[in-house]
């Protein structure tokens, strides 16, 4: 076949704008002999491979200065050179990557390569078409990418070892200080009982202190322990009526609703992903705090939902004694509590963390909106996103 400087195939007829074609290619051709010698190559070629067509055509594509590897860095043998094992199988090879070093920049560029044989009627060799495409840019991202993800997945163990640590250390606290607090408040209480008679008022008084205590902050303990507990939740994601979840709830709220006369609205409410026990207990706090800080007036607590487009929207609203509103985002701070030392209320300032908590994880937020003597309501979004994410698994 004649060959011609730049040309793939003699310039006649059809065989011109077949050439123009091949040229107008963004992705490099080069056509190459029985021996694996460039015999031409297309402009994107040349432009790829940083070289001019004189430097081009003649050389073998399994040249040691190609410098030719595989992604992981092991070199590409010439038996193994894809043009190299088309001439050899006489069959076509698609989507190969190889790193090669450009000879007259020395840059190492990654190409994607795919080779076809081109026979005659005895199914012999005549040439092989090769094209190729220069994806070191892509590489580049995607070395990136592994990087970032390597570097995620070292910060997630170190984070899952920090936070092993972390419970490991809550939970040998609390365990082991609950029983010198049990003794304190016993040797207390005996104290007083055997020598009560021969202390004076004060005295008493000083006791009653101590007793008083010890007992809220072994209550501080639990809680604290109970709020260090989520981190090691390993409750799946389900298919959560939280119809089902409120009527858990309040059947546990009973006597306390009767014997108040609560007044208790519901909407129907809908079917979330979600971890139920957490649900429970999300509800279980913001009902809870209605009935703990409802006022003098009859209470009356409504819960209701509204879906949005993105997620779903529930509210506990009361017509308790409220909050004043520069406040409103201090009750979710651990152990924040706005009715320090009066004794009315009982409480040590978890229960609003733990639904913080318990709504991020559900990839959604909480507030407050309230004033003083005129109620509050509670809002808590639960992200639509997560029930996706859970649908395709």
């Amino acid at each position: 076949m004649k060959q011609e400087t730049g040309n793939f195939f003699s310039l006649s007829g059809n065989e011109k704008r077949i050439n123009k074609l091949i040229n107008s290619l963004e992705s490099g051709v080069l056509l190459l002999g029985p021996k694996s010698e460039i015999l031409s190559g297309n402009e994107a070629a040349l432009k790829i491979l940083g070289l001019t067509r004189n430097e081009l055509n003649g050389k073998l594509s399994f040249l040691s200065e190609w410098d030719a590897i595989h992604e992981d860095g092991s070199p590409f043998p010439e038996p193994t050179h894809p043009v190299s094992t088309v001439i050899d199988t006489k069959k076509p090879l698609t989507n190969i990557i190889m790193g090669v070093q450009r000879l007259v920049t020395n840059d190492r560029i990654w190409l994607l390569v795919n080779a076809e044989p081109l026979l005659d009627d005895e199914g012999e060799i005549i040439e092989v078409i090769c094209s190729f495409s220069d994806i070191t840019k892509h590489k580049a991202v995607e070395e990136k990418l592994t990087w970032l993800y390597q570097s995620l997945e070292i910060k997630a163990f170190e984070l899952a070892t920090s936070n092993t640590e972390l419970e490991r250390f809550v939970y040998v606290a609390t365990h082991d200080l609950q029983e010198p607090l049990r003794m304190v408040s016993s040797f207390t209480q005996l104290l007083k009982k055997k020598y009560g008679q021969q202390l004076d008022e004060q005295a008493n008084e000083y006791i009653n202190y101590a007793v008083d205590g010890a007992t809220r902050l072994k209550r501080l303990i639990l809680d604290l322990l109970e709020y260090s507990k989520f981190s090691s939740n390993r409750e799946e994601f389900t298919h959560t009526d939280m119809n089902a979840v409120l009527q858990d709830v309040t059947t546990m709220f009973s006597h306390e609703l009767e014997k108040t006369d609560t007044e208790l609205f519901i909407s129907e409410l809908p079917f979330i992903y979600a971890k139920t026990s957490l649900m429970k207990q999300l509800l279980e706090n913001l009902i809870g705090n209605a009935l703990k800080y409802r006022s003098t007036i009859k209470p009356v607590i409504k819960i209701n939902y509204k879906e949005e487009e993105n997620n779903y929207l529930f509210s506990v609203c009361d017509n308790g004694i409220g909050i004043d509103p520069k406040y409103s985002d201090k009750i979710f701070i651990l152990f924040e509590r706005l009715h320090n030392g009066n004794g009315t209320y009982e409480g040590t300032g978890v229960g609003l963390a733990i639904c913080k908590k318990i709504v991020e994880m559900h990839r959604g937020t909480i507030w407050v909106e309230s004033e003083q003597e005129k109620g509050s309501t509670f809002y808590f979004t639960i992200s639509k996103a997560q029930n996706q994410t859970h649908e395709k698994l």
